[in-house]
């Protein structure tokens, strides 16, 4: 697991964790879960890069986050980040010895920028294709002809250029299933224009789908292509398509330009980075514009697609207790799976969507810190078996019926 450290950033008081391959942070508006996740997938990014990509950083790394995050004005001379992954260590205005694991030990480290050091493994070990998938996600279904859409060099806008590499897979001829809700969506390039096929009601423009409709689809077309799709199109080379890589690249070296050549090193090093161990997936607020049955199913659907044999991770911010209560029948549901009978399992949808709880982080932040029900920092909101107990949407639920039964006393 991945260690992160965060201190005094925006409402964040004090965070100090290890990721799992699912974590959910639930909270208040304002109480520092977006910016938890947008720090997690910063550092997932720069576990992409190599000593010689930093330094085109050239403001540094907590700059470039604090622009491409719209988290700027969150930095303080108080602030502490920490970030122990696979490929790098990261500490910013960090105090005292930095606590490196082995593989840390005999690589090499660097001062980049101010109170910033990078540190790198001996050995990259992963290559991962990050996916920020925000709650403006519907920006992408409701307005047309985004293709030369660029505004700013920030989450919006990789997100926009995922989206098009993304839906241009599905084709009238091959479209894709959403969910289960009986949708298909399809691209017409020709027109530039996105379309859901609705049953037997006929294909109608993306724009002029609902608003549920325009927030789950970016959502599913982009988990759906980045968990399986973009690794069967972008297979590892074999050493001989490596070499033969190489002498293409030598040969359009020898006779290019200067500005040609920069391209050919871009093009090199692109080519290189599209080769993917897994995606790191951040979405934010999934159940947005979502009947409660269609985030229970978007659920088990976000959890099919990184669940299966590849290691894809997983982040959630979210408001909604669906989708803990789904989450939490996917934990129970691999805990019993050994002792249902057939038609338990073939009636019950949830045990198809089971999952590890040793896998799965729930996250519960408050006043700029983590804590369990207990009050303790920095630990989950499940139990020794790792099911959801008690949590801040149990405590509101209680509140709402108490008051409901108070009222209904009154009642004549």
């Amino acid at each position: 697991m991945s260690r992160l450290v965060i201190r005094n950033v925006g409402p964040i008081k004090s965070v100090d964790i290890n990721l799992n391959k699912v974590n959910v942070f639930i909270g208040p508006q304002g109480s520092g879960k977006s910016s938890i996740a947008k720090i997690v997938s910063f550092c997932s990014w720069m576990e992409k890069m190599n000593d010689a990509a930093y330094r085109v950083v050239a403001d540094g790394l907590v700059e470039r986050l604090g622009s491409f995050h719209h988290m700027k004005e969150y930095f303080s001379e108080k602030s502490v980040l920490l970030y122990v992954g696979d490929n790098i260590a990261f500490v910013y205005n960090w105090k005292g010895s930095v606590p490196l694991n082995k593989k840390f030990v005999d690589g090499n480290s660097e001062h980049f920028h101010d109170k910033e050091y990078v540190f790198y493994s001996n050995n990259k070990l992963v290559n991962p294709k990050v996916s920020y998938i925000p709650a403006e996600r519907n920006f992408v279904s409701a307005v047309p002809s985004l293709k030369d859409y660029s505004e700013n060099d920030d989450n919006l806008q990789s997100f926009v250029n995922d989206w098009f590499d993304a839906k241009r897979h599905y084709t009238k001829d091959h479209p894709m299933p959403v969910t289960n809700l009986g949708l298909e969506f399809y691209y017409n390039k020709s027109i530039d224009r996105d379309f859901l096929t609705i049953g037997s009601k006929g294909s109608i423009p993306l724009t002029s789908a609902s608003s549920g409709f325009q927030s789950i689809v970016p959502l599913a077309v982009m988990v759906e292509w980045l968990s399986s799709g973009i690794y069967e199109e972008n297979k590892p080379f074999s050493p001989s398509e490596n070499q033969r890589v190489r002498d293409i690249l030598a040969h359009l070296s020898g006779s290019a330009s200067d500005n040609e050549a920069e391209l050919i090193e871009r093009l090199r090093g692109f080519i290189q980075g599209r080769v993917y161990s897994h995606t790191q997936f951040i979405v934010e607020e999934p159940e947005q514009n979502l009947f409660p049955k269609t985030q229970m199913d978007l659920l088990y659907h976000l959890i099919s697609e990184i669940n299966h044999g590849r290691n894809h991770k997983l982040v959630i911010t979210t408001h909604s207790p669906y989708i803990l209560y789904a989450l939490n029948n996917c934990l129970l549901a691999y805990l019993v799976r050994d002792n249902l009978d057939k038609e338990t399992t073939e009636a019950v949808e949830c045990v198809k969507y089971a999952i590890n709880p040793s896998d799965v982080s729930v996250w519960s932040i408050k006043d700029g810190c983590l804590r369990n029900d207990k009050g303790e920092p920095h630990k989950t909101i499940q139990d020794a078996r790792g099911l959801i107990r008690k949590n801040y949407f149990n405590d509101v639920m209680k509140t709402v019926m108490g008051d409901f039964n108070t009222l209904l006393g009154y009642d004549e």
